[in-house]
């Protein structure tokens, strides 16, 4: 499979909460090489795979953003079963649970649910937006997606501005675009090597904090209305992730015990 097709198939999975990049590339068999050539901003071979990764971004954006037009409950607690499902591979490396863990779970529970604010609305049109929360929002974004089990999009979720990205990419609001693009960039080349640093060397306290982080935000997902097949959808989601999550534990355990070899 050229870089090209690997980068579509990645761009389309980022979009949903709960997919991690990183994941995507342990099992594309490139995570460990590409981290070495991006430290050294040896970026030429990847450019096919970014390209790719553009592309289908924006595929699966539109189509997410078209959805949310026509379906929002539906597409937001499908969405949010991927969210909460991905709980899972962020706490997978935790050790056993203590009172410090349950202190950062509360405390990022408590952050995540006033950040993620009210249920995200209709895409009618969109909220004035600052261009350094996009830049922000680009920035942790990227730079936690490369992170294996660390899902970027959830991230945008987080800061309130997920429905405010699906918008910019349906509309072609380019003046977003190129600033969350450009703090993307700003994320991958100049944060990727701190924040994998700090995660390893903290790396439980981190997780049942962005665990947190995911379940209190999870209310900007919630739906306007109950109707009972919404709890399938919710299922659909869920399990997606949570069987995606299973599967990626193979390659992720296995660069585990590389590194430590």
């Amino acid at each position: 499979m050229n870089l090209m097709i690997k980068g579509i198939i990645l761009g389309c999975i980022i979009v949903l909460p709960g997919m991690s990049g990183g994941t995507v590339f342990l099992i594309f068999g490139i995570y460990e090489n590409m981290l070495k050539d991006l430290a050294k901003l040896n970026i030429k071979p990847y450019l096919p795979l970014l390209a790719g990764s553009i592309i289908g971004i924006f595929i699966s954006g539109m189509l997410f953003a078209l959805f949310f037009e026509s379906f929002r409950d539906e597409t937001a607690v499908f969405l949010m079963g991927c969210l909460i499902a991905s709980i899972r591979p962020v706490l997978k490396p935790c050790e056993k649970l203590n009172l410090q863990g349950i202190l950062f779970f509360l405390g990022g529970l408590v952050i995540g649910y006033y950040m993620g604010g009210e249920p995200i609305g209709l895409m009618v049109e969109i909220e004035e937006i600052s261009w350094i929360l996009l830049m922000i929002g680009g920035i942790l974004s990227s730079a936690a997606m490369i992170i294996p089990g660390i899902p970027g999009s959830s991230v945008l979720i987080v800061l309130g501005i997920y429905d405010s990205i699906l918008y910019s990419i349906k509309e072609l609001e380019l003046f977003n675009l190129i600033i969350f693009g450009i703090g993307s960039i700003i994320g991958i080349f100049l944060l990727i090597n701190i924040l994998n640093n700090i995660y390893e060397k903290y790396r439980s306290v981190i997780s049942y904090f962005f665990a947190g982080l995911i379940l209190g935000s999870s209310r900007a997902l919630l739906p306007y209305s109950f109707k009972p097949y919404i709890l399938l959808i919710f299922a659909v989601g869920f399990i997606l992730v949570w069987i995606w999550s299973g599967k990626q534990n193979a390659p992720a355990d296995e660069l585990q015990k590389k590194d430590e070899n």
